[in-house]
């Protein structure tokens, strides 16, 4: 499935990733600037995250609250790169929870561990427009 937009379809990219996605866990990636943390932003607003939603580039989990008070998880796993970081942090414990679990930069987490997951990748296509393509894994 594939969708191409611009900022100004931000919210029409977003709904897409929503409406498509058929997991509860949406991996997400794409080159450094390619617009991730700008869709999950996006993301978050349609799933009614009431929290201010920033990178967790640094803090590496972020959690957010929606209206009715659900948390959604969002990652930025840049900076990880073995097995025992991931354990260390505990990371997989999230998945064994309902809560919808976003995260930045998956690779480590798709090389070490078999997750179902939904697979959004952005691509970078000129300065104004972008494609998302979903893979569903589960």
């Amino acid at each position: 499935m594939e969708f191409i937009y611009t900022k100004n379809d931000l919210n029409k990219a977003s709904d897409f990733v929503i409406k498509n996605c058929q997991s509860k866990n949406y991996f997400i990636k794409g080159i450094v600037g390619a617009g991730k943390t700008t869709l999950v932003k996006e993301i978050c607003l349609g799933l009614k995250i009431k929290d201010n939603v920033n990178s967790p580039t640094y803090s590496l989990i972020n959690e957010y609250l929606t209206d009715k008070g659900n948390s959604i998880f969002h990652m930025d796993l840049f900076r990880l790169e073995s097995k025992n970081e991931v354990d260390d942090l505990g990371i997989m414990d999230y998945f064994e929870t309902n809560n919808i679990i976003i995260i930045e930069w998956p690779e480590v987490l798709l090389y070490y561990y078999k997750i179902d997951h939904s697979l959004v990748e952005i691509s970078y296509l000129n300065d104004f427009k972008r494609r998302i393509t979903i893979t569903n894994h589960i």
